[in-house]
């Protein structure tokens, strides 16, 4: 029955032997947790909480209830959200139980869902701190497999912050060490998902942003083929959640939607909450730009009311930016500003900055619209601002673009390919993506336009 721990459990718990139950129900829960049939997991779990909580007081007894609610927490995880109460509640009754005391891992299993629940909760300041706590923890221990975590932690966070160079650092650091460690890095892939699909996922991402589109996709491809070579439930979800996120900032809409609708089939097979959500909110928005945008805005707004539900926060900037540009496309330009309005508020309250540059692109965009032209550019300055301050070459880019666009408007052909031609001059490679080749297009029209004054600068 090493196989069916559950059944041993089960009549066990029938014969009211009470202790040897309680050991079967803890073997149940974390062979259903290896197996990421993470449901099943937190039925075992459960039971074996009740019974171990029968139990009079004692050490021995806080020991049981520990080791269940060290299993738990990653099962509640991934079946409720990461940002949802009970999840929470899970995470600090463990933190609670195990004091000072404890092992490096079960230190580090508390630090995880505490992360997790600060981070998927909008409290980035506070999930940055728990990475330091991570790092700091490795280090005193020496043990690289808890390093790669709280590295990853460190870009994982970074990245949400803005911070995308040293997003990139760290997550390249997880590399170097799964690289070189990877026989000790295995045995901690109790921490949610492989560290190396987790780091390379959102290194994809910092790369694009970056301005690496090529070399982006290519870690989004290997993280995907990782996964699916792994085969492990939770990992494959994160590589589909990082493809699809890759559209919403970008990159390939017809790639990023087929892996859209498989992450949204694959988090419903496997019960992943909130992977299913973001997966719809991706179909919409992808739907938004493809032009289907009231079809697009109901998929959204499904996806997330449904998140808020589970007190997520995580990423509200993307959403309310995407469903701001996709009501703008339906002629709502009060609307749209109205949920830009509130996605900047949102990016000042909770530091939540990867996406803050084109929010201002965005407004400025709509404002022109509105014939609100001194507001437009400020606001398309300061997206400007935003995106040299982080280093952030692909929202640069969008940012010239629509602001050079504005001026050849008022006749400013110069000025406009004085300011669009160094940004686009940077790139090496992503010449296929759509924005590189309206930038190239329109800095040749900006350049007939211009004149003698052109040629002798480019001269």
């Amino acid at each position: 029955m090493a196989s069916q721990p559950e059944i041993v459990a089960q009549h066990f718990t029938a014969a009211g032997l009470v202790e040897p139950a309680i050991d079967y129900w803890l073997r149940a829960g974390n062979l259903a947790l290896s197996h990421s049939a993470n449901a099943e997991a937190v039925k075992h779990l459960r039971q074996g909480i009740e019974l171990a909580q029968s139990l009079a007081p004692s050490s021995e007894r806080v020991r049981k209830e520990l080791n269940f609610y060290l299993a738990l927490g990653p099962a509640m995880a991934a079946t409720e959200g990461y940002a949802a109460p009970e999840t929470l509640r899970v995470f600090s009754h463990a933190r609670d139980l195990l004091g000072d005391r404890g092992t490096l891992t079960e230190q580090m299993t508390v630090l995880w869902g505490v992360y997790l629940a600060h981070s998927m909760r909008g409290e980035n300041i506070a999930a940055r701190e728990v990475a330091h706590r991570c790092q700091a923890l490795a280090a005193e221990h020496q043990h690289p497999g808890m390093s790669a975590l709280a590295n990853r932690f460190m870009g994982q966070i970074l990245w949400v912050m803005g911070a995308f160079v040293e997003a990139r650092f760290h997550l390249e650091r997880t590399l170097e060490l799964c690289a070189a460690n990877q026989e000790t890095i295995t045995s901690y892939r109790r921490f949610g998902a492989d560290d190396e699909v987790a780091a390379l996922s959102p290194l994809s991402r910092t790369l694009w942003i970056l301005g690496y589109p090529e070399r982006a996709a290519a870690v989004a491809r290997q993280a995907l083929a990782r996964a699916r070579t792994m085969g492990l439930a939770f990992t494959t979800a994160l590589a589909l959640d990082g493809e699809g996120l890759l559209g919403a900032l970008g990159a390939d809409p017809q790639r990023a939607a087929a892996h859209a609708d498989e992450a949204m089939a694959h988090s419903i097979e496997h019960g992943f909450a909130d992977y299913e959500q973001r997966a719809r909110f991706i179909q919409g928005a992808l739907l938004a730009q493809s032009g289907d945008p009231q079809r697009g805005i109901e998929l959204m707004q499904r996806a997330i009311a449904v998140i808020e539900r589970t007190n997520s926060v995580n990423r509200r900037t993307l959403y309310l930016g995407h469903s701001a540009a996709a009501h703008a496309s339906l002629g709502q330009p009060e609307v749209a500003l109205d949920l830009l309005d509130e996605a900047i508020q949102t990016a000042d309250h909770i530091d939540e900055r990867f996406f803050e540059a084109e929010l201002y692109r965005l407004r400025g965009e709509i404002l022109l619209v509105l014939g609100r032209r001194g507001e437009a550019e400020a606001g398309l300055r300061r997206a400007l601002t935003i995106a040299q301050q982080q280093q952030a070459r692909w929202w640069e880019l969008r940012a010239a673009t629509t602001l050079a666009k504005h001026w050849h408007d008022e006749g400013k052909y110069l000025e406009a390919y004085s300011l669009l031609q160094p940004v686009y001059g940077w790139f090496v490679e992503g010449f296929d993506t759509t924005p590189l080749k309206d930038a190239k297009a329109f800095l040749g029209e900006l350049r007939d336009l211009s004149g003698p004054q052109t040629q002798a600068q480019r001269g």
